[in-house]
């Protein structure tokens, strides 16, 4: 009985430990990485990656088995626009990652997500667009709590091949707001 609280307070504190520590076990840089997805509302390109894991900065096809927690953004089409669901759009994933959008500033001086909960649409379409920053704050509830914020911009809106590419900078940091790297700031 001894051993196994030992065990459970130790995984608690490095839950804990990791979780807010400004300077974390992950290093980062703010070299963007680009990630093309397609139109889930595309029967055609099915098959395809269709969403964007923010923790990874991946690609992923949303219709394998078990995909459905490991996603925050997917692409679609409404009234033949592309659009980005956060995935709480899609009815019965229970995730809540939220998407902002930031205009008026590019890229490179989006330092740092919106605190404002009220900044992030949680279950409704948001159009692409070429013209702003997207700041993805992904909540999957699997991480002792954690939060963690990216940003995106639209490279390429390809309507013909039904692809948008996206370049992404990720902060692996749990609940950090800041878009770029502890020695960048």
């Amino acid at each position: 009985m001894r051993g196994t609280t030992a065990v459970l307070a130790l995984a608690a504190l490095v839950g804990v430990a990791g979780c807010d520590d400004e300077i974390g076990p992950w290093p980062w840089d703010s070299t963007p990485v680009t990630v093309s997805v397609y139109s889930l509302a595309r029967e055609e390109l099915h098959g395809l990656p269709a969403a964007v894991d923010f923790r990874e900065v991946q690609a992923i096809r949303v219709d394998l088995p078990g995909a459905s927690g490991t996603w925050d953004v997917a692409l679609s089409e409404v009234d033949g626009e592309f659009v980005l669901l956060p995935a709480g759009a899609i009815s019965g994933i229970g995730l809540r990652p939220g998407i902002a959008v930031i205009e008026d500033q590019p890229f490179e001086d989006v330092v740092r997500a919106p605190r404002d909960t009220a900044a992030y649409a949680w279950t409704e379409p948001v159009p692409v667009r070429t013209d702003v920053v997207y700041v993805v704050r992904a909540d999957r509830r699997l991480t002792f709590g954690c939060v963690y914020y990216g940003k995106a911009e639209v490279v390429t809106a390809d309507r013909d091949a039904g692809r948008v590419d996206l370049r992404i900078v990720q902060n692996p940091i749990c609940n950090d707001r800041f878009l770029v790297p502890p020695d960048e700031r």
